[in-house]
């Protein structure tokens, strides 16, 4: 360590003194199974310290991360050695749960980052863990939203909300129990510079007080430091290297100064200002020297109308693509890009005008959702390539060591790399990608945007789908989305001049609005059952919430009717008591009096119709015939026809009819109690009366979330692995055979289930465990209550006593 470096540490701990120490580390290392690992780094964070971790991708900064947030063994197979105490707690022997007392953790991946169906619920759990009385938490509930930048969205469905809302939410649930220790891992990759500038925001009033430290892994250091540049970053660095060693740890002017021309060499971004100082900045070598001659018109759209579901989420489109060129297409999160995307790609038809011209290849901003090979080599191969281009492409991405890896093995950039290298091998004039940079460092950007610039080169025309200003300053010509129109095309020049079109671009931030605010929504109340979830912005694991080329839409419904009113345990009570009561008649008379009662009681209290009622039905129905026939055939006894070709007797047709009605009443009742809850009322009910343990509430309400997300993880897949088939004679993306489901069927599964073990993460770091808690909005019994069950056990008894 340098003299300049030492004198800078010690200047920074006396300005530190006096706050108390909120993580010690000495010696602390981390190795993973693979043998790559982080540290070892002996070191202290006081409270109200900000802290920037950097290093390239693979240093262990995501490992590091976790380690203190406790997951490294508990969740994650590793070895901890050194000592390690976080407010007075040890992570490592802890685990998440012990750590979740005094950390707050927001991850890479927003999807996985909210944990239960509703926002407002997921915010709450941290301080409902910490038993902060009810009274309370609706208020703090609604502050972390509003420094979130999301006021709005408390009461709305996490399924409906889009990649960077998600990740606000996520933000919301990590701040709102105010930890001793903040740890952020790339919050703003999902983000708009308006989402980034919310983020940074809610994070500097966390930090105001001076109680919460704070330990960030940032890529976009540009966008996260703002107008204020380098000194708009942590006061302090923590840098590593390739390895994962520290290569120094102190004042972030003076590491950035000492070691910038390192860490750029290793692959990491650095802000624009010391870029410039250090020569060959990113922007100029990027950028290409003279624009390209007009060439020939690849694709064309003229006069679309685009969007989904009979919803115009772009109109009056017209854009050509042109060979030679690379188009940059930019706009704020939920603007369209994605639409867009698309609709070139012939995934999603116009809903009005025309797309023609050339066939296109799609990456997607997950490269991992279209693999469908098991080695490297096979997932270049599967392009349809002679195997000397496959072999000169795997030189060219740099991963003949990894020929026969799998490619869900490889790191983000070398998917990206992967993803980028079939597509270029398929005989396809027009490559689109959608965020090609999103989560890389420099070096593997760089290396992303020069293959997408080297196929523009070899005659190709490119799209790139993007909110990153090095990737436009990158393209040839860029298109700005905004209000559900195209602006442009225009030269990276002319939009850099136009400080308007940048702001509605969402590439720099807008200072006269608040960032995602959403003033119309009203605030969260403290009491009361759950209200339902909005139908608002399309979800997706695309930053944008429009149903682009790897999402879908969808609307919800709520209960409605008098039932929904009801406490939903006393509704599986009577639920359970009438199915007892059903299994022991045997008599079909009273079993047909109960059902035409119960139906009208369903349609009464679930505002159904007739119709609708025996809509949905039909699933009983048809079992309930089976039961009857089978009854009826095969039950011995009198014969009242034995004229008949087949045996009927009298026995089978009693009983028969008996137990169909029986499915009939218990599938109505089933129905009737599920049309008239919803599952977070359902299980709060279920812990507040019945005694089931808040853990497995929460857990079942997760797995509710990430069921909920499984459509619109499927049509994700679906979509990409259809921009791999060769396309149809008349130039559409063909539709999937059954071999293909079945491999789309099981990237499904490994996907559910590695978030199966992120949601787990998250609710442990919410504090979900075996403890006390208390109970931000619970569902009460009331006289109501008490008067249906006794009506509807009065009814039971009658008909009983009148068969």
């Amino acid at each position: 360590m340098s003299a300049e470096l030492r004198g800078a540490r010690a200047d920074a701990s006396s300005a530190t003194a006096t706050a108390a120490p909120v993580l010690e580390a000495r010696e602390l290392e981390v190795v993973l199974p693979s043998g790559a690992g982080v540290g070892p780094w002996t070191g202290t964070v006081h409270a109200g310290e900000q802290v920037l971790l950097l290093g390239p991708s693979g240093s262990g900064k995501s490992t590091l991360l976790r380690a203190l947030a406790g997951a490294i063994p508990s969740h994650q197979r590793g070895r901890v050695t050194g000592t390690l105490q976080v407010d007075g707690l040890d992570p490592v022997a802890g685990g998440v749960l012990a750590a979740s007392a005094a950390v707050g953790f927001l991850g890479q991946d927003p999807v996985d980052g909210v944990c239960l169906p509703q926002v407002a619920d997921d915010v709450a759990l941290p301080l409902e863990s910490r038993c902060v009385p009810p009274a309370q938490i609706g208020r703090r509930v609604q502050g972390a939203l509003d420094r979130a930048g999301i006021g709005g969205l408390g009461e709305r469905s996490a399924a409906t909300l889009s990649g960077g809302q998600l990740q606000r939410a996520g933000l919301a649930a990590a701040l709102v129990a105010r930890p001793r220790l903040l740890l952020l891992d790339e919050p703003t990759a999902m983000l708009d510079a308006d989402g980034v500038q919310a983020v940074r925001e809610a994070v500097a009033a966390a930090t105001a007080g001076g109680e919460i430290a704070v330990v960030l892994v940032e890529h976009r250091l540009d966008d996260w430091a703002g107008e204020r540049g380098v000194a708009g970053l942590p006061p302090r660095t923590i840098a590593l290297d390739s390895s994962g060693r520290v290569l120094a740890d102190g004042p972030t002017q003076v590491v950035l100064g000492q070691h910038g021309a390192a860490l750029r060499e290793a692959g990491c971004w650095l802000p624009r200002e010391l870029e410039q100082r250090l020569g060959d900045g990113s922007e100029n070598a990027l950028a290409r020297p003279t624009t390209p001659e007009e060439g020939e018109q690849l694709l064309r759209v003229e006069g679309a109308d685009l969007g989904h579901a009979g919803r115009a989420v772009l109109t009056g489109v017209d854009l050509a693509v042109q060979a030679g060129r690379m188009l940059a297409v930019v706009g704020r999160n939920g603007a369209g890009k994605s639409t867009l995307l698309g609709a070139l790609s012939r995934l999603d038809p116009p809903l009005r005008g025309r797309v023609d011209g050339a066939a296109t290849g799609l990456v997607f901003q997950r490269p991992e959702s279209q693999f469908i090979a098991d080695t490297v080599h096979d997932e270049l191969a599967a392009s349809g390539a002679e195997p000397a281009a496959v072999d000169a492409m795997l030189q060219r991405l740099g991963l003949q060591e990894q020929r026969e890896a799998s490619p869900f093995s490889l790191s983000g950039g070398q998917q990206r790399r992967l993803s980028i290298g079939a597509m270029l091998l398929a005989p396809r004039p027009v490559l689109l990608a959608d965020e090609p940079g999103y989560g890389l460092d420099r070096a593997a950007c760089r290396t992303v945007l020069a293959q997408l610039r080297e196929a523009a080169e070899e005659g190709r025309g490119v799209v790139v789908a993007t909110h990153d200003l090095r990737t436009v300053q990158a393209a040839d010509e860029v298109v700005v989305i905004a209000d559900g129109h195209l602006h442009g095309p225009m030269s990276p020049a002319a939009l850099r001049g136009d400080e308007e079109l940048l702001r509605r671009s969402g590439l720099v931030a807008d200072p006269r609005a608040a960032p995602g605010a959403d003033p119309g929504a009203a605030p969260l109340a403290d009491h009361g059952a759950d209200t339902g979830a909005e139908t608002g912005a399309d979800p997706g694991s695309d930053p944008d919430p429009d149903p682009g080329p790897g999402s879908i839409g969808g609307t919800e419904t709520g209960p409605r009717g008098p039932l929904s009113r009801r406490n939903p345990t006393v509704l599986l009570a009577l639920l359970t008591g009438l199915s007892i009561v059903c299994i022991a008649l045997t008599d079909p008379a009273p079993l047909l009096v109960l059902y035409l009662l119960l139906g009208a009681g369903a349609m009464l209290g679930c505002r159904n119709g007739p119709l609708q009622l025996l809509r949905a039905q039909l699933p009983f129905a048809v079992f309930a015939s089976g039961v009857f026939l089978v009854n009826v055939l095969s039950r011995p006894g009198h014969e009242p026809w034995p004229e008949l070709p087949v045996r009927v007797t009298e026995e089978g047709i009693v009983l028969g009819a008996a137990l169909a009605l029986r499915a009939l009443v218990i599938g109505l009742g089933a129905l009737a109690v599920a049309r008239a809850t919803d599952p977070r009322s359902t299980m709060v009910s279920l812990h507040q009366h019945a005694r089931l343990p808040a853990r497995y509430a929460s857990a079942l309400l997760a797995g509710r979330r990430l069921l909920d997300d499984l459509p619109r993880r499927w049509e994700t897949i679906s979509r990409a692995q259809r921009v791999r088939l060769p396309l149809r004679a008349d130039g559409q993306v063909a539709r999937l055979r059954p071999r293909h489901l079945l491999r789309c069927a099981f990237a499904l599964l490994v996907d559910a289930v590695r978030s199966a073990d992120r949601i787990s993460f998250a609710l442990e770091s919410r504090g979900l465990g075996d403890g006390p808690r208390t109970l931000w909005r619970p569902v009460p019994l009331t006289r109501s209550d008490a008067v249906l069950a006794l009506g509807v056990a009065a009814a039971i008894t009658l008909v009983l006593m009148l068969s």
